[in-house]
């Protein structure tokens, strides 16, 4: 099916790792598929910004819920210019919710294939049963959406990915590479939201701060609890040791740097903070919930229960100061992470469009 087309929805509000996926699906597809893609999404999103003129044609439209009639309106003119060039070798590709609506409603006026992604373990609703392919990026999505009744027929698994070749390239930032010759570093990665369970890390921090004195905690990201947290970090005495950073676009020369990466997620579809720290040769401390089991299980990282301070204290200290320890995780995580290596993934996506295109 060379020279059909992908149409790639995502709303874009935000740049977290959901974004981040699009963008290294797109540039990887461009590269092995044959698909041509375009990107309908936010008018001046982050998604497009990242993309930059290398990327595909971005149509910016207004979108201001999950069902603007505006979008619509532009998208459908869009897609029927598109299939008027293509025929019918034309499929849709929602990346979240607001697109999943968006796109079954120009599928079904143009009839046109849906291809969508869940990247949540969240219950999904009824919606979510309707797109002609789901990808599910780990199994416990997967049992979320048969959990939710969706037909065990639509759902495909096919992880979130890592660019290993790239990840081979980034250096350590400079700032905390000075740092960690004489200061362990644990590292966090992600929005400061509460499903992200920072509130548990820094109650660990400072169990484990009163044995180790020197390290200190770097944290990536913001969100609505920033101020929550920096105050709970100073209410347990280690304000001046817990560093809030901020977002940062691109977080993997932190992760490099750091001694280990600390995921105290209470529910995580995946984890790409995770993913990268396992190619970086980072080790990782995770809770045990959600996709991070499925990368972590074996040996590949530590897992300790969701909300448990005292055992993510524990097992970060271990991996601080536990050489073997540390040694063994990094080999297994370095192991294990070339089955989410960006070509293969982007392989069996577009895999996944082929067989849309010819159940239409």
């Amino acid at each position: 099916m060379r020279g059909a087309v992908a149409v790639h929805l995502c709303r874009a509000r935000e740049w977290r790792g959901g974004e981040r996926q699009v963008r290294l699906l797109i540039g990887t597809l461009a590269c092995r598929s044959g698909f041509l893609q375009e990107l309908i999404t936010t008018r001046y999103s982050s998604l497009a910004l990242a993309l930059g003129s290398d990327g595909p044609r971005v149509l910016g439209v207004p979108w201001r819920s999950a069902y603007d009639p505006r979008a619509l309106l532009q998208t459908l003119l869009h897609l029927r210019r598109l299939r008027a060039l293509h025929g019918r070798d034309l499929l849709l590709h929602a990346h979240d919710s607001h697109a999943l609506l968006l796109g079954l409603l120009a599928a079904r006026v143009l009839g046109l294939p849906l291809v969508a992604t869940r990247r949540s373990v969240t219950p999904p609703g009824p919606l979510w049963r309707l797109p002609d392919r789901i990808i599910a990026i780990s199994a416990a999505v997967e049992a979320a959406l048969r959990g939710a009744r969706v037909a065990p027929e639509r759902i495909i698994r096919i992880p979130s990915a890592v660019s290993l070749a790239t990840l081979a390239l980034v250096p350590a930032r400079r700032l905390l590479r000075r740092r960690r010759r004489s200061v362990p570093v644990v590292m966090a990665v992600g929005a400061l939201t509460s499903e992200k369970g920072h509130a548990t890390l820094i109650e660990a921090f400072a169990l484990m701060h009163q044995r180790l004195p020197s390290v200190v905690l770097v944290l990536l990201g913001d969100g609505p609890l920033r101020g929550e947290l920096e105050s709970l970090a100073r209410q347990r005495g280690v304000g001046a040791r817990v560093h809030f950073r901020g977002d940062r676009p691109e977080a993997a020369g932190f992760i490099r740097a750091a001694h280990v990466l600390a995921q105290p997620s209470r529910r995580e579809a995946l984890g790409t903070a995770v993913l990268e720290a396992m190619a970086l040769g980072t080790p990782v401390v995770a809770c045990r919930t959600g996709g991070l089991v499925e990368l972590l299980r074996e040996g590949a990282g530590l897992l300790v229960a969701p909300g448990d301070a005292a055992a993510l204290a524990e097992a970060l200290e271990r991996v601080l100061t536990e050489p073997l320890l540390r040694g063994a995780l990094v080999h297994e995580a370095r192991a294990r992470v070339a089955a989410y290596d960006a070509p293969g993934v982007a392989d069996q996506v577009a895999e996944v469009y082929r067989s849309a295109l010819r159940a239409t």
